[in-house]
């Protein structure tokens, strides 16, 4: 969810902070307000290709910051910790734009575009006239038929992926062990040679450590006897000792606190310092007496480490990582050597795997082609009420051949991946009269939105982006498809956090929060604002976007019996959902 969005220098805005909640949120204003580049800016922290001509005149950069909580966000706490960042805590993503270049950070650290968008294409998804749009990739139309099919469905497209892992899997290991005779038999001499040379070192894991401690007491052997020594004397000087002063002290001190026991504190805190410095004393005594100078061991020290040294810059940077390489050397080493007698194993397990993979994919591609009919179905009956009464949606599914692929029960081989051998396309006919088209060519940035929100209503799963902006789904469309399309939204925002920009007061007053954007002038310059409205100031803002067809009064009083009956519907929607929610 996006908890709050900070815009510095970016188009018309000097300096905005938007903070931001579950559920619906609607973002009103008049046109021209500066709306859009609210969506704008959000789509930049995203990773879309912005330029400097984004930057606010007179300033020398823009930065976005957008901060995300992850927790019902699993696809992006995944992408995260893929790339080495802790969700626990959220996800800031970071952009700054200056003299045409971008510069990227992710929880403070520096990033790369790439890296920012695998992590935010699984926090929103923005639908309207960007491209930062789920529904026009068809490599998400998969995803999403998928998502409609539910639990059942979504049984067998694990299934087939466990099986196609292993599958995967074994033959990467056959690619491993598929090199000729020569390469194998030099491959084992250089892991021979590399394990030989590394047991004759003898090493332990610590030794390094250990030799580089030693090495500095033997190279300062004279400051440590020396000081030692000075610091021995010191302590146990018979005449003028730090011991002798304290245990006479103490003696004093205890005398003392016989007569007054406020200083039994201070005489025992006395006495433990006797203690305390005679074990000192005796400690260093023993290390005095155990020091034996041997000119001959610094050599033998050096000449070890330098053997390491050696060893370090071969097979790894520590002792540890030394033999971590020398285990996997043998590892290998019994795998190439078993590479004969392990292969016409292998190839009757990828055998066995394929035929089971293949009949795993068959299944699924044969529930998905149900399922095709009943998305097209719900989509086109879902659309009406939307304002697309004769809209036309189809679903396709394809499968390219290969031979190397995956085997159906005719002995057919097909290409696939981890997701099954089906390329799926959504198409659409948006107005009577028109072919079907591939969703992304034919759809405006109203009626995509509208599929948008189609399919986030329908499909259980809602593409697991946890924050849904709607840009322009209000294009063109008024009375009851305002209404229904309302409803729409709030069904998917008991699922999903969503933002809308809108101008139909029908859909803003269902907003369970709604931010005023506005702009004016200050300082003889253009600037942008956000207010989020309550009470007496949303009621005026819903009779403004009512317009002038009412008086003020009546306006109002039917802005006030929108937002009780919009309220009304809202508990009633989620009511509805949360009984009709599987068990």
């Amino acid at each position: 969810m996006l908890r709050e969005l900070r815009i510095e220098n970016f188009a018309l805005i000097d300096e905005l902070t938007l903070g931001l909640g579950p559920g619906l949120i609607a973002l009103t204003g008049e046109t021209g307000a500066g709306k859009s580049i609210i969506v704008d800016a959000l789509n930049a922290a995203l990773g879309e290709r912005v330029t400097s001509e984004a930057i606010r005149g007179g300033a020398q950069s823009a930065r976005i910051e957008a901060v995300f909580d992850l927790d019902d966000a699993p696809a992006a706490r995944a992408a995260a910790a893929a790339a080495g960042i802790s969700g626990d805590g959220g996800v800031v993503l970071a952009r700054t734009v200056a003299s045409g270049r971008s510069y990227y950070r992710i929880n403070g650290e520096q990033a790369n575009m790439s890296e920012l968008r695998a992590i935010g294409e699984h926090l929103a998804d923005i639908h309207g006239q960007h491209e930062h749009q789920s529904l026009i990739h068809e490599r998400n139309h998969r995803q999403l038929l998928d998502a409609f099919g539910g639990r059942a469905h979504r049984e067998l497209v694990a299934a087939y992926r466990e099986v196609f892992g292993r599958l995967r899997e074994a033959r990467r290991t056959r690619e491993r062990l598929a090199t000729d005779e020569r390469t194998r038999a030099q491959r084992l001499d250089l892991l021979r040679f590399q394990v030989q040379e590394i047991d004759e070192a003898g090493l332990s894991p610590e030794e390094d450590e250990e030799l580089a401690a030693e090495r500095e007491r033997l190279v300062h052997f004279e400051r440590l006897r020396s000081g030692c020594a000075e610091a021995f004397e010191a302590l146990s000087d018979e005449s003028a000792g730090a011991l002798e002063a304290l245990r006479r002290a103490a003696e004093v001190m205890g005398e003392l606190a016989e007569i007054d026991p406020a200083l039994r504190e201070s005489a025992g805190g006395l006495i433990e310092a006797v203690e305390r410095t005679g074990d000192a004393a005796r400690d260093l005594r023993g290390y005095l007496e155990a020091m034996e100078e041997d000119p001959e061991r610094i050599d033998q020290v050096e000449a070890r480490l330098a053997l390491i040294g050696g060893l370090r810059r071969k097979y790894g940077d520590s002792v540890r990582e030394i033999l971590a390489h020398r285990d996997e050397a043998e590892r290998e080493i019994a795998e190439l050597e078993g590479a004969e007698e392990s292969a016409e194993e292998l190839e009757r397990r990828i055998a066995e795997l394929e035929r089971e993979a293949g009949e795993s994919a068959e299944r699924l591609s044969s529930a998905r082609r149900e399922l095709a009919q009943a998305l097209a179905g719900r989509v086109e009956e879902e659309l009406r009420p939307l304002g697309m009464e004769q809209a036309r949606f189809e679903v396709q599914i394809e499968a390219d051949a290969d031979e190397g692929g995956l085997p159906d029960s005719e002995g057919r081989r097909w290409a696939a991946d981890a997701g099954g051998i089906d390329r799926v396309r959504f198409m659409l006919g948006a107005n009577p009269g028109e072919e079907l088209r591939p969703l992304s060519k034919v759809a405006s940035g109203g009626e995509l939105s509208r599929v948008a929100l189609t399919f986030k209503s329908i499909c259980a799963a809602g593409g697991e982006v946890p924050t849904i902006v709607f840009d322009e789904i209000d294009a063109n469309i008024g009375g009851r498809t305002a209404a229904a399309v309302a409803e729409k939204l709030v069904a998917v925002a008991t699922r999903a956090q969503v933002l809308c920009i809108t101008h139909l007061p029908q859909i803003a007053c269902m907003a369970d929060r709604q931010i005023s954007v506005s702009k004016g002038v200050e300082s003889g310059r253009t600037i942008v604002g956000v207010r989020e409205l309550d009470g007496d100031e949303r009621v005026a803002e819903i009779a403004r976007m009512m317009g002038d067809s009412e008086t003020a009064r009546t306006a109002r009083e039917h802005a006030a019996q929108m937002l009780a009956e919009a309220e009304e519907s809202r508990r009633r929607i989620r009511k509805r959902l949360q009984s009709s929610a599987p068990a």
